[in-house]
């Protein structure tokens, strides 16, 4: 079986039957649909080797998250693999542990395999490590990365909008003691957030106050030991802001841990808005990170980026996170 026999029980060219299996996106959808019944009814397998030879692509792109067990990244990965699957795509995926030196290597894995393109969605980004890919000609896109998006693809994301809709909010319900738990320095990402934080209070009207600021590692523990430190202040904040709804998880449990009641004792409020955040007790007000259109205009970017006759132009997107309000911020007691 080969693809000429599928173009003539189709009764297509097998240009179109190469199209349907190598860019569906360019086929009128019902011919498609018509060509991948014929391959399915057929049971044809194309070679994807001789294919891959034979027009210099390997219709394999790259995806480089941060860490898999954070519940963020298994939606963007999800969200990135369905536009892929969509478009007749296949997708490598690797992630960093947040380990700065392992993006070099995940990207070094990906060029051996001949990717035609790699998202590289992670907090922790090495210049040279990406000088190197950017050498081998592969196209790649970034995730907030703006100190790069000269020279790369990048999807940015204005933090400020979320943190003053968030800021005005425990504003609006009287909290003038905000407390912040930041993410590791070293992290691009946590530096703007903590940025837009500081920002946000201060166009508020609101007093920042250092001592109310601590820094965790990211995950529940990193906020739960934060809470423990901030339940101990003198005086005490109201409301407290995390870096991410992981540290924000924590922080609700070191409260309720240590007898306070969310919201009536202490308000939070995480950010990402990942799952669990709708199964807390009570529910998690979060600033919203879209992971769904983050990872739909990543995929774009990289598939135009990677036809043939590309243009070397640089995309720049922007996206803003907005604030979801639940059940665990209330009016100060």
């Amino acid at each position: 079986m080969n693809i000429k026999e599928v173009a003539r029980l189709a009764r297509v060219s097998t240009a179109t039957v190469s199209r349907v299996l190598n860019d569906p996106s360019v086929v009128r959808p019902t011919t498609c649909e018509h060509v991948k019944r014929v391959i399915e009814k057929l049971s044809y397998v194309p070679n994807v080797s001789a294919r891959n030879l034979r027009t210099g692509r390997s219709r394999l792109f790259g995806l480089i998250v941060s860490d898999i067990k954070n519940p963020f990244f298994p939606d963007l990965i999800d969200a990135f693999d369905a536009m892929a699957t969509k478009h007749g795509i296949d997708v490598v995926f690797s992630h960093t542990n947040y380990d700065g030196g392992r993006l070099g290597h995940c990207l070094r894995r990906m060029v051996e395999r001949n990717v035609d393109g790699i998202a590289v969605m992670t907090s922790e980004v090495s210049a040279e490590a990406l000088e190197r890919v950017n050498w081998a000609g592969v196209p790649l896109v970034l995730l907030n990365q703006a100190a790069l998006d000269k020279k790369y693809n990048n999807i940015g994301v204005d933090y400020s909008v979320g943190f003053e809709e968030a800021i005005q909010h425990l504003r609006n319900l009287g909290h003038r003691h905000i407390a912040f738990i930041a993410g590791p320095k070293a992290f691009s990402s946590s530096e703007r957030r903590r940025e837009a934080f500081l920002a946000g209070i201060k166009r508020c009207g609101l007093k920042v106050r250092k001592e109310w600021i601590f820094v965790g590692d990211l995950h529940v523990e990193g906020g739960y030991v934060a809470m423990e430190r901030l339940i101990q202040s003198s005086p005490r904040p109201t409301a407290v802001i995390s870096t991410n709804d992981l540290m924000a998880v924590g922080a609700l449990q070191a409260a309720q841990a240590a007898g306070l009641l969310v919201p009536r004792d202490i308000s939070i409020i995480g950010f990402d808005d990942i799952p669990i955040c709708t199964i807390m007790s009570p529910a998690l007000s979060t600033i919203t990170l879209p992971r769904q259109e983050i990872a739909e205009r990543a995929f774009s970017i990289l598939l135009r980026a990677s036809r043939p006759g590309r243009t070397s132009r640089i995309s720049s997107h922007s996206i803003s996170p907005r604030l979801t309000i639940r059940g665990s911020t209330a009016p100060p007691a």
